[in-house]
């Protein structure tokens, strides 16, 4: 009898490190492709001019659920750069952009898959074929966040401080209405001052959290005007060349304006802030 249970013991005990060691350590989302607008409605408030609506297709594809963690971040590269809130379930900040997608690159050896970037110095390129994990286009990110919604944010309205994480005195549309607040569909809230927790408000209708706010998340695009010819894009990528990389999301230190869906930022690839990180995708069949 005590031989049947070591022998049992040893086989569960096997069987749950087997499991361990050949599970991922970053939890993904199966997004199915298709085509939607992508940009924002000249009606739509605080617009910005780099939005212009545009027809886009997308493959289907694997999304983080949740915006990479410093514990995670911990595990593949050996440290932790953050500079906002310190916790392991917190997501990474103060990241490159060449940081994210060496990220991506050690993560995806680590779990026996193929690299999608071959980096030289600043210069990288991507093998669009490579099963490995990447860094979201600019379609996939937006795609991935609105859920199917049209409208700025992927909430039902505007997100308070209770729906995401960002500078809560400054709700959607509070500049129009600094002085008569109670036309404001959401008032001013609490300003939490650093990341929070991943996953700590409702995800959207993907099941993805922190779309909107929490860290502003880097794309692999470079930065330029969307394309006005009228024509579907399929799968697009951005520039061929330049010298800014595409943020998308908004962060904790940013006014509800700028989560907005559609609302795009950039920056140098080698500047890392205390609001900027990112999330993972992977090719899917």
């Amino acid at each position: 009898m005590k031989k049947i249970f070591v022998f049992v013991l040893t086989t569960l005990l096997f069987s749950f490190g087997f499991a361990q060691n050949n599970s991922s350590l970053i939890e993904m989302i199966s997004i199915k492709g298709g085509t939607f607008v992508m940009g924002s409605p000249t009606s739509e408030d605080w617009r910005e001019d780099d939005e212009a609506q545009h027809s886009v297709t997308v493959s289907n594809f694997l999304i983080g659920k949740y915006e990479v963690t410093q514990g995670q971040y911990k595990s593949v590269m050996g440290v932790n750069p953050s500079q906002s809130a310190e916790g392991s379930n917190n997501p990474v900040d103060s990241i490159t952009w060449f940081q994210a997608v060496e990220f991506c690159n050690k993560l995806s050896v680590k779990e026996n898959l193929a690299p999608c970037y071959v980096i030289n110095g600043d210069d990288v390129t991507w093998n669009k074929k490579a099963n490995g994990y990447r860094l979201p286009t600019e379609a996939e990110w937006e795609y991935a966040c609105r859920a199917g919604t049209k409208t700025p944010f992927n909430t039902e309205n505007s997100p308070s401080y209770l729906e995401a994480n960002y500078y809560g005195h400054y709700p959607y549309m509070i500049e129009d209405n600094y002085f008569d607040q109670n036309k404001l569909t959401t008032k001013p809230g609490t300003y939490r001052q650093h990341t929070i927790p991943v996953g700590s408000f409702k995800p959207n209708k993907f099941g993805l959290y922190d779309m909107h706010g929490n860290v502003n998340e880097w794309c692999y695009d470079y930065y330029g005007k969307y394309p006005t010819d009228g024509k579907t894009q399929v799968n697009p990528t951005g520039k061929e060349n330049g010298s800014l990389r595409v943020c998308r999301g908004g962060g904790w230190n940013d006014f509800a304006k700028h989560m907005r869906s559609a609302f795009r930022s950039s920056q140098m690839p080698d500047d890392a802030f205390i609001n900027r990180g990112f999330r993972v995708v992977r090719n899917s069949n």
